[in-house]
Parts: C-alpha cells; sequence; structure tokens
C-alpha cells in the first residue's frame, strides 16, 4: 500500500493534480478536463524530511495555480492508501533521468481512490495533509486557521503587513524573495529556508529565532537610515 495526499486544480478548459507519496516524492500531471493528463517527471526525495519538503511545495503549488486562474476545485484536497508500489527504475545509460511508464498509474489509481473516500473531495487540502501525517507516522503541527480581527484590523500587537503575511503562511502561499536577488529565502508555515540557485538548506527553529533577533535589531538600529 503506497499513502498519497494530493489535490487537482482545473481552468474550465485544463486540469492539474499534483501528489505527494510517503517516500517523499512530488508528483504532477497536466491535462484535458477528465483525464488524469501527462505525468511529469517526479521531483524525488532531497536531503533530510523530504516528506515535509514536498508537503510544503504542495501548498505552494496550489496557491500558484490558484493565482494562475485555476480557480476550480476538482479535488480540493485527499489523503488515500493505493494499491501500488513505487519503484521508479535507476537513470537509462548517458541520461540524467529517466521516465517511469507506471507513474500515470499513480494519477489512474488516485483518481478512483478519492470518491471513495469520506469527505472528498470536499474537504481542504489542510485537512488531508494532517491524516497523510498521521497515516505515515510523520511527526507535524497541527495548521490552526488564522482568524483576523474584527473589521478586518490586524490582530493585537501584530502589525498589519506582518498579520497579512501571517494569514497567508496559514492559507498555504509561500513567501518569498525577489527572484533577482542571488540568495534567496522561502517562508512556509512549515519551514524558513534560504537557498542559492537550486542549492538551499531548511533552518532550524532555533536559527529562526536568532535570525528574526538579528533582522529585527538590525532594523532598530538602522531605522533613521
Amino acid at each position: 500500500m503506497l499513502t498519497v495526499v494530493g489535490f487537482r486544480l482545473g481552468n474550465g478548459n485544463r486540469q492539474m493534480t499534483a501528489v505527494v507519496t510517503e517516500s517523499g516524492r512530488l508528483h504532477r500531471a497536466h491535462g484535458p478536463y477528465g483525464a488524469p493528463g501527462r505525468a511529469s517527471r517526479p521531483h524525488t526525495p532531497v536531503r533530510d524530511n523530504p516528506v515535509h519538503r514536498h508537503v510544503a511545495h504542495l501548498r505552494g503549488l496550489r496557491s500558484r495555480y490558484l493565482a494562475k486562474g485555476y480557480s476550480d476545485e476538482l479535488i480540493a484536497g485527499a489523503c488515500v492508501q493505493l494499491e501500488l508500489e513505487e519503484t521508479p527504475p535507476p537513470p537509462a545509460p548517458g541520461r540524467a533521468h529517466s521516465v517511469e511508464p507506471s507513474w500515470p498509474l499513480l494519477f489512474k489509481a488516485f483518481d478512483a481512490a478519492v470518491p471513495a473516500v469520506p469527505g472528498a473531495p470536499g474537504g481542504t487540502l489542510e485537512d488531508a495533509i494532517n491524516r497523510f501525517y498521521t497515516t505515515i507516522g510523520a511527526p507535524f503541527l497541527p495548521r490552526r486557521p488564522d482568524r483576523p480581527a474584527a473589521g478586518g484590523r490586524p490582530a493585537a500587537g501584530l502589525p498589519r503587513r506582518v498579520a497579512a503575511l501571517r494569514r497567508a503562511l496559514a492559507d498555504g502561499t509561500a513567501v518569498s524573495s525577489s527572484p533577482r536577488l542571488a540568495v534567496g529565502y522561502t517562508v512556509t508555515a512549515d519551514h524558513v529556508r534560504l537557498h542559492v540557485g537550486r542549492a538551499g538548506e531548511s533552518l532550524p527553529r532555533q536559527d529562526v529565532v536568532e535570525l528574526h533577533a538579528a533582522l529585527s535589531a538590525w532594523l532598530h538600529l538602522n531605522t533613521a537610515k
């Protein structure tokens, strides 16, 4: 059995499906409505906590495609168990990657399994992610919905900009630096990640606290400049 979590969005003409597996792979498929679509080469497990890393990518993909006009939540979020084994073969000689013919089967199995899930596809992606982590026994902090203060004012004690970013993170949106920067950052509800090109590293919570303190001190020191 293979436990996966994913969603599907559409724009009235085409649809996109994204799925993360318990082994830490992120799969995507694009195609017209009513078909699983063409499966792209998956993002393979990388470094520590590949499942958590790609679940963060899953949230980011949802936000990105919603912004592109894929506003139809065909499968808002679902965690299912499939009668499949995820065994991609090694790359073919002379090629960096090899397309595994069984990858499209994952999306067909996902389609078949979702209607049998209570509440799917009416559940949220966060509900599905919580079930996914619970099923595979991965540690996680349940996401709490952010409740804006009455009258649209920022939450008590938070500047308006910070409150807006907090709501964005709670909704699954990633906050990223400008792509023009050689050294950048990506912040999600689960991770703070610094990156240089394609290389990067997620910071432990204590390091995030220290970085926040250092940046706050710098801003106070340079308020007049």
